[in-house]
């Protein structure tokens, strides 16, 4: 579940929204070619501009969506997200070396104490049969972290994790550019959900 907030420019209102809705409201912004910028917490900020109908000016409009259970991922639990990510099936088993179930994902078992975070941080859904996957909030916490932004002192500059560097005459260039590029990357992200991962989240 997500908190959405909605800023309309005169007005912010506060809702709820689902899985199967955050990824509705997604796909709609990819589609009409609204900005999307994954976050590390998980959530997810869409942003587009639309001619104030007062003032004929462009106004900037919002949607921000935060996951309900707060979560800041380690670099451990980002690991242990890409190996399960990188698997088709990942299952909770028992295990002779602990009293807990542990994840299992392709050869790799995560232990019951990582397992129990990344379930309660809402990273994964216990569907059937033990069998687990990853959520939206997962998945784009995944993708926020491989794109994290760094700055030069001047903010003439700007470094992406994924390699990307950013260099332009003045910091509203260098902002313009960067921004572009994470823009980018979120239509690239939601356009790679597939439709088994949309029938998946269908069923919540």
């Amino acid at each position: 579940m997500f908190t959405e907030t909605v800023d309309s420019g005169s007005s912010t209102t506060t809702g709820t929204a689902s899985e199967p809705h955050a990824l509705v409201l997604l796909r709609r912004a990819c589609n009409r070619g609204y900005a999307i910028e994954p976050q590390r917490t998980g959530g997810a900020i869409i942003r587009w501009r639309r001619i104030d109908p007062g003032t004929l000016t462009p106004a900037l409009r919002s949607i921000t969506l935060t996951p309900q259970v707060p979560a800041d991922p380690t670099d451990y639990e980002l690991s242990d997200l890409r190996v399960i990510a990188s698997v088709p099936v990942v299952r909770l088993v028992d295990s002779e070396r602990y009293t807990l179930p542990v994840i299992e994902a392709g050869v790799c078992q995560i232990p019951p104490s990582r397992a129990e975070r990344l379930l309660a941080q809402g990273f994964l859904l216990n569907t059937d049969n033990e069998h687990l996957r990853l959520t939206l909030a997962a998945r784009l916490s995944l993708v926020a972290a491989a794109h994290e932004r760094m700055d030069s002192s001047d903010r003439t500059t700007t470094w992406c994790s994924c390699g990307l560097a950013v260099h332009a005459r003045d910091a509203e260039a260098a902002e313009a550019r960067q921004a572009a590029h994470l823009a980018a990357v979120g239509a690239d992200f939601v356009q790679s959900l597939d439709a088994a991962f949309t029938a998946a989240v269908a069923t919540v």
